[in-house]
């Protein structure tokens, strides 16, 4: 290693920089990001249930079921001798995409807080900002 980094090194190994490496790196990690496995549970599980066994259908399956609706009704347009289960792979994928995406916003909230509260902080972490005017 020569040592030529073109940034700093942080005390975190995959904390996101401005720019165009910084919306990667928030990109990357919002394909895991936990708030994107939570979106896929919640827009997948409860309308497979209802698949599965119509007894357990529930208000929360109405989000998958739309998704699937919509794709249900463009794989009848394009090919109307298609089985209702050969529709599962594209709803799979839409729900991934759309948990993606709010995996995206999540992260990216998440590195803009993070981002303020090192900003403009000149003062200890213990020390208040009212002990800060008493002093001046």
């Amino acid at each position: 290693m020569s040592g030529d980094s073109p940034r700093p090194e942080s005390g975190r190994g995959s904390e996101p920089s401005t720019g165009h490496a910084g919306r990667l790196e928030i990109g990357r990690r919002a394909l895991t990001s936990p708030a994107t496995v939570a979106t896929t549970i919640l827009l997948i599980v409860p309308f497979a249930l209802g698949w599965l066994r119509t007894a357990l259908f529930s208000p929360l399956a109405l989000p998958g079921y739309v998704i699937y609706s919509i794709g249900t009704a463009i794989g009848n347009a394009i090919e109307p001798r298609f089985e209702f289960w050969v529709y599962w792979v594209p709803f799979l994928g839409a729900c991934y995409g759309i948990a993606v995406s709010v995996g995206t916003a999540y992260e990216w909230v998440r590195v803009r807080r993070a981002a303020g509260d090192n900003t403009g902080s000149d003062r200890s972490p213990g020390e208040s900002s009212e002990s800060r005017q008493l002093d001046n």
